[in-house]
């Protein structure tokens, strides 16, 4: 895979963002109140704090970081950060009713570079977004809407070149939409809706010489990620999304050291995601008759590759594409999943290793494509939680994953390539 030129690219995606967002206006906001019972609690207290955030975002964004290291430094730390909306609609304790409104046309980019000669620790963190929000609160109830619809462009570049570091350490992450709640000791009701005509680009590039314990790149790239947790909570969730077609969500790690141990590089890409992880409490990641909904119609694509002249210990190369995922967990209550997937795009997963191990190391492949994905999961050891639902898949796209392992000395070598249309799972681990 070539390099990247890391400011060329940001300054030249810059100038040519002209995505219009005409799309996203036939995009409704469809208000959610979970059922009468939840509306009816969370509407409990006289002493509710509540607001609006409107935030719209038509000029480009842009962060460079670039560390240079002439010397050895015992710590060295490359921070890169952008996003066009920022919303938060919090409270520390006490109820709380908010809606954020965010809407971007333009172009996101973050880049770093971390170079130079040695680092007893080395650290690059390069993140990039469109619309940022978050909202939650603890001991008390939360109402939580939010819309979000991005165009144009989002992009993470990562470059490291050290000579040597004991520890590297390098997360690069570009997303259109991301959206998060949390409520702890309570109740709570969350909406998140979100819609991606952007184009979303993700990448890792690490050229070392060595490191002394261990190395570890991670790539993810998306579309539309919605998140929500709670402990001891009553927890709504629904979340509505869209990615637009003809677009593409593309993350790629690209890896080479002459000698290496412990190295790790994983590339995740999504069209869009919902995660709800709940503990002790009633959870659900939509209801019957307002499913979750999630449509994926952009191309996703995720490749790693790692070149290990030599390498101690394991060498571990994984990629990850998923068109819609949806994820609840919960531990000790009752948990339901009511989603309706339906994906379009092809999703394209490549991994690969090359190298040698003359101590005799492990080297492990993985590639993984799936056109939707469901899980619901409740650990009931300790309680009677059930889990219930129903889970609507629809895939119209090509499905790849491909690996590759190429190694002229090692000890052991496991490749995996999967590649599924639809995967779906209900599950109760425990006694019950």
């Amino acid at each position: 895979m070539p390099k990247t030129g890391i400011r060329f690219s940001a300054l030249l995606m810059i100038a040519a963002s002209t995505t219009a967002m005409a799309a996203a206006q036939d995009w409704e906001y469809i208000p959610y109140m979970g059922d009468e019972a939840a509306e009816s609690e969370a509407e409990s207290s006289s002493s509710v704090a509540s607001g609006t955030i409107d935030q719209v975002q038509f000029g480009n964004v842009w962060a460079d970081m670039d560390v240079q290291l002439d010397d050895h430094t015992p710590n060295a730390v490359s921070t890169s950060t952008t996003v066009g909306n920022l919303a938060a609609a919090t409270r520390h304790t006490g109820d709380i009713d908010a809606e954020v409104r965010q809407s971007f046309d333009a172009a996101a980019a973050a880049t770093n570079r971390l170079r130079g000669y040695s680092a007893g620790t080395a650290v690059s963190t390069t993140t990039a977004y469109a619309n940022a929000s978050s909202g939650g609160t603890n001991y008390g109830s939360n109402s939580y809407y939010a819309q979000q619809g991005a165009a144009g462009s989002v992009d993470a570049y990562s470059r490291i070149e050290l000579y040597q570091a004991d520890q590297v350490a390098s997360a690069t992450t570009a997303v259109a939409n991301v959206s998060t709640n949390d409520n702890n000791h309570g109740f709570s009701v969350a909406d998140q809706t979100q819609y991606s005509a952007a184009d979303v680009t993700a990448e890792t590039d690490a050229d070392m010489c060595c490191d002394g314990t261990s190395a570890s790149f991670a790539t993810t790239a998306g579309a539309n990620a919605t998140s929500s947790t709670g402990y001891t909570s009553t927890n709504y969730n629904r979340a509505l999304q869209k990615t637009e077609d003809g677009t593409r969500v593309s993350a790629s790690t690209d890896v080479y050291m002459g000698s290496g141990t412990n190295v790790i590089a994983a590339t995740n890409s999504f069209g869009n995601s919902a995660t709800v992880h709940n503990e002790w409490g009633y959870a659900t990641l939509g209801i019957e008759g307002a499913p979750t909904q999630q449509e994926n119609n952009a191309d996703i694509d995720a490749q790693t590759y790692v070149t290990l002249d030599h390498w101690n210990g394991y060498a571990n190369a994984s990629s990850y594409g998923v068109g819609n995922s949806a994820l609840i967990s919960n531990v000790g209550s009752d948990t339901v999943l009511y989603a309706d997937q339906y994906n379009s795009g092809t999703v394209y997963s490549y991994a690969d290793l090359n190298g040698a191990s003359w101590t005799g190391g492990t080297g492990v492949v993985t590639s993984t494509a799936i056109g939707n994905a469901a899980t619901a999961s409740v650990c009931n050891f300790c309680s009677d939680g059930a889990v219930g639902g129903q889970i609507n898949q629809h895939n119209a796209a090509n499905i790849i994953a491909q690996g590759q392992a190429s190694i002229s000395y090692g000890g052991s070598v496991y490749g995996s390539a999967s590649a599924v249309g639809n995967a779906a799972t209900i599950q109760s681990l425990g006694e019950q």
